[in-house]
C-alpha cells in the first residue's frame, strides 16, 4: 500500500502542476481555450487544483493506513481519468501519463496485498 499511497501523491501533485499552469501560463498549452472540450483554463485550473490537493491528502491518508482513505482514492483517481479525457485536447502526452497513474492507483487499491488486514 506504500507504493500505491505514493502513486496517488504523485497523481495529486500532477494534477497541482496542471492547474498552476492552467491558471497563470495559458500560453504552455497546445490549444486555445476554445478548443477545449469544457469549460476554460481558469475553470481547468481551479478543478486540477482541487483535485490534486485532495489526491495527495488522501495518498498521505493511505500512507498512514488510514481504512477511510481507499474509497476516496478510487473515486478520485476515477475521476481524473475521466477529466483528463475531457483536457486530452489541451496537454495529450500529459493527460496519458496521468491517466495512467491513475490506473495504476486503481489497480492499487482495488487489488489488496497478500495477507493485508487493515486496507
Amino acid at each position: 500500500m506504500s507504493f500505491t499511497g505514493l502513486m496517488v501523491c504523485v497523481a495529486g501533485i500532477f494534477n497541482v502542476l496542471d492547474g498552476l499552469a492552467a491558471l497563470l501560463k495559458r500560453d504552455y498549452y497546445q490549444v486555445t481555450a476554445s478548443r477545449l472540450l469544457f469549460f476554460d483554463y481558469t475553470a481547468w485550473g481551479v478543478i486540477w487544483l482541487i483535485l490534486g490537493i485532495a489526491q495527495f491528502v488522501v495518498g498521505g491518508a493511505i500512507l498512514a493506513r488510514q481504512p477511510w482513505a481507499k474509497a476516496p482514492g478510487i473515486a478520485l483517481a476515477a475521476l481524473v481519468i475521466i477529466a483528463q479525457f475531457a483536457f486530452l485536447n489541451a496537454s495529450p502526452v500529459w493527460s496519458i501519463i496521468v491517466i495512467a497513474f491513475c490506473v495504476l492507483i486503481i489497480y492499487g487499491l482495488v487489488v489488496s496485498p497478500a495477507g493485508s488486514v487493515a486496507l
